[in-house]
């Protein structure tokens, strides 16, 4: 049995905080061959998906681990897509030649052609029911009044991450034209723009779900004194708390999509009553998790998938 994950360069994650390098220490403790290799790993030899990949040793103050190999696609019995966005040509050239590996029988957790259909920011506006006030547009007249409408609004790029390129405005900015000339590469570029949820101040909730189910515990990311994003990237606090009652109306509304999808491991971005997100690609915050409350996320993680 191997398991291959997909991964940003392994000397750049950090040991004590990366969920990817925290689920394959759960993956060596069980004694299950692991493997990682980065995004441009992958070719096609005549239909027949190769993969060059490392084989870890051991995790030790450094991760040991052999130089790399060719192997054909299924010889894994599962590949974790654990690259970090922005989902650009490279990403998507991925997800198609992880279609094959799903056609020879390989379990791809996220199904490669389920992130390929499921932006991480547009996937939400299957629920309207429980998002706030969206709209995605390339035009900042669209903007302007919608703006105009509530107020105070947060402007997203669609294929970023961490909190990057997120600003929030109120009307009569006076950086309002040039932050829309800017964002939307004067009416060029499609971007989402959300009525501001004041329960932000209360901290951006990070709920995992596997296979429909999620660990019984969120992180919730709290900003900063000196910026309004709670990503942690951007200097939020994470403090991980018991899901709610409110948080479980969410999930279980959410669920059927997610199974249906075969999104098997996302990460839902909640503040108050509202989703804001659907990470598909490489959800985050289990070391947090594990660490403030002794759940055991790798092994729930591993257990269940």
């Amino acid at each position: 049995m191997a398991y291959l994950f997909i991964i940003d360069p392994i000397d750049s994650l950090n040991q004590s905080k990366d969920s990817s390098l925290f689920l394959m220490k759960e993956c060596i403790r069980r004694n299950i061959e692991t493997h990682f290799c980065a995004i441009n790993d992958f070719s096609i030899n005549e239909g027949i998906l190769n993969v060059q990949s490392n084989k870890i040793i051991n995790f030790k103050e450094k991760i040991n681990y052999e130089s790399s190999h060719p192997h054909k696609g299924n010889f894994f019995k599962k590949i974790f897509i654990r690259k970090d966005p922005p989902f650009d040509d490279d990403y998507l050239n991925l997800t198609y030649f992880l279609d094959i590996a799903v056609e020879k029988g390989v379990d791809v957790i996220n199904n490669p052609s389920s992130i390929r259909k499921h932006n991480e920011k547009l996937s939400i506006l299957n629920f309207k029911e429980i998002i706030s006030p969206t709209i995605v547009t390339s035009n900042s007249n669209d903007v302007i009044n919608f703006l105009n409408e509530h107020k105070k609004i947060v402007l997203k790029p669609i294929n970023s991450m961490g909190g990057n390129g997120i600003f929030v405005i109120a009307k009569n900015d006076q950086n309002l034209k040039s932050i829309l000339e800017t964002v939307t590469a004067k009416n060029k570029k499609v971007i989402m723009a959300q009525k501001y949820i004041p329960d932000i101040i209360k901290g951006d909730k990070r709920i995992i779900i596997i296979k429909g189910d999620p660990l019984p515990y969120s992180l919730i990311r709290i900003p900063g004194n000196d910026d309004f994003r709670a990503n942690l990237a951007k200097g939020g606090r994470g403090v991980s708390k018991k899901l709610t009652s409110q948080d479980m109306k969410i999930v279980d509304f959410i669920r059927p999509f997610l199974i249906e999808n075969k999104l098997d491991f996302v990460g839902i971005d909640v503040i108050g009553k509202y989703l804001t997100e659907i990470n598909v690609t490489s959800p985050t915050c289990l070391v947090e998790i594990a660490k403030q409350t002794n759940f055991d996320c790798a092994k729930f993680i591993i257990d269940t998938i």
